[in-house]
């Protein structure tokens, strides 16, 4: 936490707040670490609620509570390089968007780096993507940024509470960012984001069965589509999106195919999932989670 702490203290942006929360309410942070850690930038701890309320729901309190007319998210202990702020906020004010996404640094445990550049040593499609581009469709299905490399217009993001319980804060921000307007890429990496051995932080994390990935995996974005129609229905990227995604709930492989560009990877491993009685499927879903470990 100190370094990341470090990092905010370093933004070469001076006009900024920083919000705190706390979402463990059972053993708080002792706040004397902000004292010593943020000396020289304004902060503001939000009182703390009675019980852990989750990333998401504690991103939307420190949404509802900010007063800025730019905000970004500061994940967990990540770091931030000393000059995000300010050029996202030039980014913003050059082209005119709701949000601006960078690209980022892995780091290890230790906070040593393993990745120099997400964006250039990784080839998922979901990454690749430019400034004007319209992502609200392949986002639906793969965060195309997380949330510690997002920076959004104040009254915007604000505007997007209550946020979804059907995913994360950033795919919903920027899901809502494509509906009203345009979003930029700026390409650096301005975010070291942490991350921890081979944790399996995608597609099987706290999966068993081929029932309980359709029920935690697919049906959540087919909800989640739905709800982006109800709050922005002149924005046409969710018809497209209901179509695969009821497919996908559906088992269609056809409909499935058809949506190919969407997400490469996720059709075809669904394809392969949707044949496959339940006690081979199972059997495949533990042997991939065996293998990520």
């Amino acid at each position: 936490m100190e370094e990341q702490l470090h990092s905010l203290n370093a933004q070469t942006y001076e006009n900024m707040e920083i919000l705190i929360y706390d979402d463990c309410p059972e053993a708080p942070c002792d706040p004397d670490i902000f004292k010593q850690c943020l000396p020289d930038k304004k902060y503001r701890i939000l009182p703390s609620k009675k019980e852990n309320v989750g990333y998401t729901k504690a991103f939307e309190y420190l949404v509802q509570s900010s007063k800025g007319k730019y905000v970004a998210f500061c994940d967990q202990d990540d770091i931030w390089d000393q000059t995000k702020i300010e050029k996202c906020v030039c980014c913003m004010k050059k082209d005119h968007t709701l949000l601006v996404a960078t690209d980022r640094k892995l780091i290890n445990a230790e906070g040593h780096v393993y990745c120099d550049s997400v964006r250039h040593r990784q080839s998922r499609p979901w990454e690749q993507w430019h400034t004007y581009d319209d992502i609200g469709v392949k986002n639906f299905f793969s965060t195309c940024a997380p949330g510690m490399c997002l920076m959004a217009e104040g009254d915007f993001v604000r505007q997007t509470v209550p946020f979804s319980t059907e995913t994360g804060h950033d795919k919903w921000i920027i899901a809502c960012a494509c509906a009203c307007g345009q979003v930029s890429f700026l390409d650096e990496p301005l975010s070291f984001y942490r991350r921890y051995g081979k944790n399996v932080s995608g597609i099987m994390k706290g999966i068993s069965t081929k029932e309980e990935y359709k029920q935690q995996r697919i049906l959540p974005h087919l909800r989640l589509i739905e709800e982006v129609q109800q709050k922005y229905p002149q924005y046409p990227g969710t018809q497209t999106a209901l179509t695969f995604a009821r497919a996908r709930a559906k088992g269609n492989m056809l409909g499935m195919l058809r949506g190919w560009k969407i997400n490469p990877d996720l059709v075809a491993f669904e394809c392969v999932l949707s044949l496959l009685p339940a006690a081979v499927a199972n059997r495949l879903i533990h042997f991939l989670k065996t293998r990520a470990q």
